[in-house]
């Protein structure tokens, strides 16, 4: 999908948000915050918006001199998503299919997002996985996952990833093999290997990195070995909104996991769905990999 106009507010707001996490000098907040305006007039608008928003990022970076300004915040949501895990684990054994319950609950832990345009309560959304799918694929991909296929899973936040690993185990029951891809380095929220390391993905199956720093998948700037592991894979689910910008348009065996939280993907997903009564925080398992790129 392409970069919309509302992206452009929401890249200020998030490169102010991330400079305050990188120096406590407001002169400095102000200069970095006004350079990052001049970069927007040269972002192309035909690419998707983590394409765009990682070069002002790695400015920031390069300008401050911190690689990692969420790190504080990805170590308090990792700490905050294990504190759940035991509880979470109970309730998905509990539901009558527990596979859609451990995918529900993965695609709500999608609001614990720091770069979202649009901030979701946390408790709320993880309280239950009772909530109906707006867009719901899940039977679709419910029979490609009863073949125990390969399936190559794309992870995004912080937190996020110790729901996903309860997916995993479900994923790994039901006979699939599974491989994980993380960030390459740090990038906003998302999960790197130490991230993942961190919350016990690595002993469930093998993770692997993106070898990109961009807050979603660009297969372009992605590694030779991630992109033959995702022309190679059965089934590819990925996480987040930053993956489905990225991939919204490649013809792949794509199941998309997220909770909307832009305008620019509401309006979107509206397009295509019209009827669904899309929204703010509307949780989405959708089937991609049907147009050509």
């Amino acid at each position: 999908m392409q970069t919309g106009n509302d992206c452009l507010v929401c890249f200020l707001r998030q490169a102010l948000a991330t400079v305050r996490r990188s120096t406590d000098a407001p002169e400095q907040h102000w200069q970095l915050t006004a350079e990052v305006g001049a970069l927007l007039g040269g972002f192309d608008p035909r690419i998707p918006p983590p394409e765009n928003a990682v070069h002002y990022y790695r400015q920031i970076a390069q300008r401050t001199g911190v690689s990692d300004p969420y790190r504080t915040e990805k170590q308090e949501s990792n700490a905050y998503a294990l504190g759940l895990e035991a509880r979470t684990r109970k309730l998905i054994g509990k539901e009558s299919d527990p596979l859609l319950a451990a995918m529900q609950f993965a695609i709500n832990a999608n609001v614990l997002d720091d770069g979202a345009q649009y901030r979701l309560d946390r408790e709320e959304a993880l309280a239950s996985c009772r909530q109906p799918l707006v867009v719901n694929h899940y039977p679709v991909l419910r029979q490609r996952i009863l073949e125990k296929t390969n399936i190559l899973y794309l992870a995004d936040n912080c937190g996020e990833i110790v729901f996903d690993k309860l997916l995993v185990e479900r994923l790994l029951a039901e006979g699939c093999r599974v491989t994980v891809a993380v960030r390459h380095s740090p990038i906003i929220n998302d999960a790197t290997l130490e991230d993942a390391v961190g919350c016990g993905l690595d002993r469930l199956c093998p993770v692997i990195s993106n070898g990109a720093d961009v807050p979603g998948t660009p297969l372009s700037s992605c590694s030779e070995d991630f992109r033959r592991r995702f022309n190679e894979a059965d089934c590819i689910i990925s996480k987040g909104m930053g993956n489905f910008e990225c991939l919204s348009e490649v013809r792949a065996p794509l199941f998309f996991l997220f909770i909307v939280k832009c305008t620019t993907v509401l309006n979107y997903l509206r397009c295509r769905f019209p009827e669904n009564g899309l929204r703010i925080g509307s949780p989405v398992l959708l089937q991609g990999g049907l147009t050509e790129t």
